[in-house]
């Protein structure tokens, strides 16, 4: 049977389970968004209804999970658009409903129910398109991976590409460095540390001949990915080598918790902890009690890079030190309302007060300088510079004009904040379109993982968290793009000298 083709024989069934969650997602979001921008108008001054109103966006954001339950086929969790779908929970709404967020004390009613009129807007444009391009999209991409259905890699050679994943990137990153000392603290220290935020390469404030290590450093990132298909397609899991394989997996796990940088240590974890869900989910209370203890767990672990950022080796080795010596109580929380909270729906809602009124949209510059960020900076001395790699002096007027003082321009607006400061409406339809094509993609991949093929479903659970942490912005969706694209790379060259 041809790879495009769209049959019940496969598992389009999962895939024609999401383009029925898409119209779902459609159908509420639909009906949320008139009643936000009416009760902006009609009570502007009441917190209350805003913060109710902050409570039915988050259950409306839980209708994939409302939606696999009902219908029993929880494989449709495990899918780009049911990620996109609840991530606006993390990135925007919980800070309208929790109590001591910088939303819930300070933005106005009025804005906060203007911002999640907007985050509806996107949410029904993205699902809408979705909706639309979803045969011919899938049709397209699933084409575009018929290679996975070619690939046929032995044990042997899934474990030495994890050992190649691990060994190479340190011994380049050694000669780079010339010292020792160098890759020690850029792997600990961390960005407050003088080392690195993302795994092995320090990176400069503005990019100079290190961008020529990123690929390296990439690459470095697949580890956990390859060590996690090695282990899970062993037979004998008990072995050395499988174990060897996902033990320097989680060695990079846990360098890029040192980094200090939620987002990147969640992209190197995501491909361990997808495989866990994946191949666990039907094994109930057995499963979902510790999976449970694992997210508070993750929480903990977050709360403490964001609390300290470097030198973590020096907190995990003496917490109650770390923790007096910044005035805190403790080194960390597994309590989630009691974590540091993302600000991105405070600066939507400054966003939104000030834009168009007092001060113009900014157009698709982001997009741009997001876009050829990859091209080293030694190439092209006068490539764009990203917002955030700017002096704090550079922060926007409309935040300047709130009343917290930020003391960096690297803010995040979350993805809605971005599409709405490029264009307003005409904003969200371009990253509302930019998106449903990125995900129909990522859903493509749920064809290939029939039989519960390890390879593509490794490639799936990095293409899920990258349409969740995407919700951040497109330069966190991007940039964690370059190691999957190295992957697809990899796996395409592996096809074409087997083939020769």
């Amino acid at each position: 049977m041809p790879a495009t083709a769209i049959n019940k024989n496969v598992e389009i069934n999962t895939l024609l389970h999401l383009k029925k969650l898409a119209k779902t997602c459609l159908s509420f979001q639909l009906i949320a968004a008139p009643v936000y921008l009416l009760g902006s108008l009609v009570f502007p001054e009441s917190n209350s209804l805003a913060v109710n109103f902050g409570f039915l966006a988050i259950i409306i954001s839980l209708t994939p999970i409302f939606y696999a339950l009902y219908k029993r086929h929880f494989p449709v969790l495990f899918s780009s658009i049911s990620a996109f779908n609840v991530a606006p929970i993390w990135f925007l709404y919980k800070d309208t409903v929790l109590p001591g967020s910088d939303t819930y004390i300070y933005s106005p009613p009025l804005y906060k129910m203007e911002a999640l009129f907007w985050v509806a807007l996107f949410q029904v444009f993205v699902n809408l398109f979705y909706l639309l391009l979803w045969r011919k999209g899938l049709q397209f991409f699933i084409k575009r991976f018929s290679f996975l259905n070619k690939i046929n890699l032995s044990q042997s050679f899934l474990i030495g590409l994890t050992f190649f994943t691990f060994l190479f990137p340190l011994i380049a990153f050694y000669f780079y460095y010339g010292s020792f000392d160098t890759l020690w603290l850029a792997a600990t220290g961390g960005r407050s540390g003088g080392g690195s935020e993302g795994g092995l390469l320090i990176h400069e404030a503005v990019g100079g001949s290190g961008s020529y290590m990123m690929p390296i450093n990439s690459f470095w990132q697949l580890t956990p990915v390859f060590g996690s298909i090695a282990f899970t397609s062993a037979r004998n899991k008990k072995s050395l080598f499988p174990i060897l394989s996902l033990l320097f997996g989680l060695i990079v796990v846990f360098v890029f918790f040192l980094g200090g940088s939620r987002g990147t240590m969640m992209f190197v974890a995501a491909p361990v902890l997808f495989f866990l869900f994946y191949f666990n989910w039907d094994r109930g209370f057995k499963f979902w009690v510790p999976a449970t203890l694992i997210f508070f767990l993750m929480v903990g672990i977050m709360e403490v890079q964001v609390r300290f950022r470097g030198n973590l080796l020096d907190v995990i080795a003496n917490p109650s030190k770390a923790a007096k010596a910044r005035g805190l109580s403790n080194a960390t929380t597994l309590d989630p309302t009691q974590a540091q909270q993302e600000n991105n729906m405070y600066l939507f809602c400054l966003m939104i007060e000030g834009i168009p009124d007092k001060y113009p949209f900014e157009g698709f510059f982001n997009l741009y300088a997001t876009l050829v960020n990859p091209i080293p900076r030694a190439v092209w001395p006068g490539k764009p510079l990203l917002g955030g790699a700017k002096d704090v002096s550079y922060q926007a007027p409309y935040i300047l004009d709130g009343p917290l003082v930020m003391g960096t321009a690297s803010l995040t607006f979350s993805l809605v904040g971005e599409a709405y400061l490029a264009g307003g409406f005409w904003g969200i339809i371009v990253y509302a379109l930019l998106y449903a094509l990125i995900y129909i993609s990522f859903d493509s991949i749920i064809y290939y993982t029939k039989q519960k093929q390890v390879l593509p479903i490794g490639i799936l659970g990095i293409c899920v968290f990258l349409a969740f942490w995407g919700y951040r912005g497109f330069f966190a969706l991007f940039t964690f793009l370059y190691p999957l694209l190295i992957f697809l790379f990899l796996l395409r060259m592996i096809q074409f000298l087997k083939r020769s």
